[in-house]
Parts: structure tokens; C-alpha cells; sequence
């Protein structure tokens, strides 16, 4: 009989991508769950048409891990890309005040017109290549504050959404660790392994207020060509609490003189 052990943690995950052996990681995750699955289709006769015989087919392995922090690595796998370095432009807002000069001072240089918006939601588009901007006295009086809006361009790390584009295959591990119940010490580590996972394109991102968004990743695992979709394996912890290494069977060499 196997040792009995408590699994009170969530499990780390490493996973791999297989074109071009790029690794990533987490070990700051919520959940990490496998979910398995079979079809069963049962043969029934006889009266009351009673069970006789099961036919287990179409085993599926598939789970989700919600990681703790945003990692624009997940975003990329979801959507089956590469993270880009590139230059991109975004929108810029601020609240400045008149000064007595009738201009108010941008943090930074836009590259587009900028909109300028009163106390009584009027708008007023204003073309300039600095960071001070002109205002029209009758627009905005002097110690008034105005919200500006305008376009900068800006060094990013991009994560491109593509209706052509797909989650590729990936080497996913699950780690996590087993505990002695007579001793409360860590007996061994548990990781679940499976070779060739595809990770779902579905996304929901929530931004709440005062709420943390915690990612979230499906995945599905796929079979080699035995049929095999995975493993469990149980690591046993030495007395000093270090893993069992497999050592090197190897003989050394022998010592001149010898």
C-alpha cells in the first residue's frame, strides 16, 4: 500500500514551449487544477434493462491555473504569440490649471492635437509640437483647471491579438508538495507532468476597483503517438529534507600512479 500523505498547496507550474524551448513559470499561482474525464457508454438488457457492460472511451485531461500576479508571458500564450518590443501610441490625460500666461504645461510632447476640455464640458481641439499649450481666454479664465487629452508615443512591450493566430503546443508540470500526517513534515514532492498541452484562446479580463486581477488560463492535454497523456510522480525526501537525486553510475577515472 502507498504512503498516505495531506496535499495542502497549490502547485507551482513550469511549462515549455515546444518550437522553440522558451520556458515559463509561475510559483506565486492560486489554483492549478486537472480535471480528467471519460466517456462511458453502458450496454443494457435483460428486464429492467439493467446495466451489463461498460465501454470507457475518450479520456480527456484539462484544468485551469490562476496565477497571483499579471504575467504578460499568459497573455501571449492564450493567444499563441510571441512578446514584441516596439514603438506604439497611447493616450495621455491630465489636469492642469491656467496659468497666468493663459497656457498650461504637458508632461510630455503629443503627437496629435490635443483636446482640451473646461469646467463646462466643452471641448477645444489645439494643435501644438511642445509641451505648453495656448489657451483661449474665453475657453478657460486663468487658475481654472482643464482636463487635457492627447496621444504620445511610447517604447511597449506588445501581446498581439490575431483572429489568425492560436495557442501553440507546450511541456506543462504541476508541482506541488505532500505532507506526513504523524509528522506535519514535507514526506515528498508530487508533480504531475504531461508532455504536450494546448492552452486555451478564451480570455476574461475584469478590472474592478480595488479588486486584484488574478489571470486565469485553461488547458487541454493532448496524447503522443502510444497513447500516453501524462504521469503522476511522487518524489521522496531524504532525512535532510533534499530530493533524491539520481547519481551518476560512472566510475572515476583512476589517479596517476594507479
Amino acid at each position: 500500500m502507498s504512503k498516505q500523505t495531506v496535499i495542502h498547496e497549490v502547485g507551482k507550474i513550469t511549462v515549455r514551449r515546444i518550437s522553440d524551448k522558451k520556458v515559463i513559470g509561475s510559483s506565486v499561482t492560486q489554483m492549478t487544477q486537472f480535471t480528467q474525464q471519460v466517456q462511458q457508454d453502458f450496454l443494457k438488457g435483460g428486464w429492467g434493462n439493467r446495466d451489463l457492460y461498460v465501454i470507457n472511451s475518450s479520456k480527456e485531461v484539462s484544468g485551469n491555473v490562476r496565477n497571483a500576479f499579471f504575467d504578460l508571458d499568459f497573455m501571449a500564450m492564450q493567444q499563441g504569440v510571441k512578446i514584441e518590443n516596439e514603438a506604439i501610441s497611447v493616450w495621455e490625460d491630465e489636469n492642469l490649471t491656467v496659468s497666468e500666461t493663459n497656457t498650461v504645461k504637458l508632461s510630455y510632447i503629443p503627437i496629435s492635437e490635443v483636446t482640451l476640455t473646461n469646467e463646462d464640458g466643452e471641448h477645444l481641439n489645439v494643435s501644438t509640437t511642445s509641451t505648453e499649450v495656448a489657451v483661449p481666454e474665453q475657453f478657460a479664465k486663468k487658475e481654472a483647471v482643464i482636463t487635457v487629452f492627447y496621444q504620445i508615443e511610447v517604447d511597449a512591450e506588445t501581446v498581439e491579438i490575431s483572429g489568425e493566430k492560436f495557442s501553440e503546443n507546450y511541456e506543462f508540470e504541476i508541482h506541488t508538495i505532500e505532507y506526513d500526517p504523524k509528522t506535519s513534515k514535507v514526506y515528498s514532492d508530487l508533480y504531475i507532468q504531461l508532455p504536450k498541452v494546448n492552452f486555451s484562446g478564451e480570455a476574461d479580463i475584469s478590472l474592478e476597483a480595488g479588486q486584484a486581477y488574478t489571470p486565469e488560463i485553461g488547458y487541454r492535454a493532448l496524447a503522443d503517438e502510444n497513447g500516453k497523456i501524462g504521469k503522476f510522480s511522487r518524489v521522496k525526501r531524504s532525512a535532510d529534507g533534499s530530493k533524491g537525486i539520481v547519481k551518476d553510475d560512472q566510475t572515476e577515472p583512476p589517479t596517476d600512479g594507479e
